[in-house]
């Protein structure tokens, strides 16, 4: 896989930002007392120790059933290297958003130019949640797969695309999402045929959980249910939107995002190719599904398609206001996670 010298670039001076950030954050900052007062466990922080403790453990909450497995086995395989969990889990997010950001970057300069691939880049890693791809979540893993899926996909691979695909609904839930962007441009471009019928292996990641939810609970969709505990229930799409403006205190910046998001990827169907467009949208709508927009600047972080939106802005003042803004809210974000504050 080839490497861009400026993608690394970007990449390290991102890191080294967010790096600073969250150690500055955590030593000048009050904490919140709900975790341990050592900032390289902070990295582990709310969902992070879920998925260290399935890692190590399994599920052995039955609301650990809304962590998808696939992260958390990643960790467990590295683990018999590293003999330490958390690095594991960093060591696969690093990893994982590394390479899926040259896979980005070749994607974009392929379907566009490299001045737009360079900006989508810069873009997605200085976006307001971008810090969750240096911790304990699985977003970093979902974003390799995401991106890997479509690059395949426009490079005519599309036995690996499938498998990648497939990985991808094994990490979360709207791993579905990826499936139904590469399933629906294949079709309707080139359409189902005996060769190429290992495109039903696409979602096989996310059949196989539900088989192993069944045999444990009895429900193949129990990650559905193991969500209540964060009261999280299936609502008519839109109700979110009602139930935070009825309670829009303190939850402006969700409202904002799910705005943000909803806008850019209804307007991916007019710049982007369909597969990416169907990507974009069913990500930002499988949330919706719920009664509340909690979380949605994490949940919008793998969608890289907005990104390459953000990029196409030709006015210099909206591109540079957008940018400010994001390294400020960066900023802020990170640092209330790092000492123990619910952030998305």
């Amino acid at each position: 896989m080839k490497l861009y010298p400026n993608v690394t670039y970007i990449f390290i001076i991102w890191l080294a930002t967010v790096l600073l950030i969250a150690y500055f954050g955590f030593s000048t900052l009050p904490h919140s007392g709900k975790f341990d007062n050592n900032v390289w466990a902070s990295l582990s922080n709310w969902d992070g120790g879920h998925y260290l403790g399935i890692a190590e453990s399994g599920y052995s909450e039955k609301f650990q059933y809304a962590f998808f497995p696939l992260y958390p086995l990643t960790i467990k395989i590295l683990n018999q290297i590293t003999q330490n969990y958390l690095l594991s889990a960093i060591l696969v997010s690093v990893g994982s958003i590394f390479l899926g950001l040259h896979l980005l970057y070749k994607l974009v300069a392929v379907d566009f130019d490299k001045k737009i691939a360079e900006k989508t880049v810069i873009t997605l890693l200085f976006f307001p949640a971008s810090f969750f791809l240096l911790t304990a979540y699985s977003e970093g893993l979902f974003f390799f797969l995401a991106v890997a899926t479509f690059y395949l996909l426009r490079q005519n691979k599309l036995f690996w695309a499938t498998i990648a695909a497939a990985l991808a609904s094994a990490t979360r839930l709207v791993g579905l999402a990826v499936v139904a962007g590469l399933l629906i441009e294949v079709i309707t471009i080139r359409g189902f045929n005996r060769k190429n019928w290992y495109l039903v292996l696409a979602p096989l990641g996310f059949i196989i959980y539900c088989i192993f939810l069944y045999k444990q609970t009895g429900d193949p969709f129990y990650f559905i249910t193991a969500e209540n505990y964060w009261q999280r229930t299936l609502a008519t799409p839109g109700v979110s939107f009602w139930e935070t403006l009825k309670n829009i205190s303190g939850r402006e910046i969700d409202l904002a995002f799910a705005i943000f998001g909803v806008g850019f990827a209804i307007r991916s169907f007019r710049f982007l190719p369909p597969s990416l467009a169907i990507y974009s949208l069913l990500s930002v709508g499988i949330p919706l599904f719920t009664p509340t927009l909690s979380s949605m600047p994490r949940f919008l972080l793998p969608v890289f398609p907005i990104f390459i939106l953000v990029a196409f802005i030709k006015n210099r003042f909206v591109g540079l206001f957008f940018q400010v803004v994001s390294i400020m809210l960066l900023a802020i974000f990170t640092a209330l996670f790092i000492t123990g504050y619910w952030v998305s």
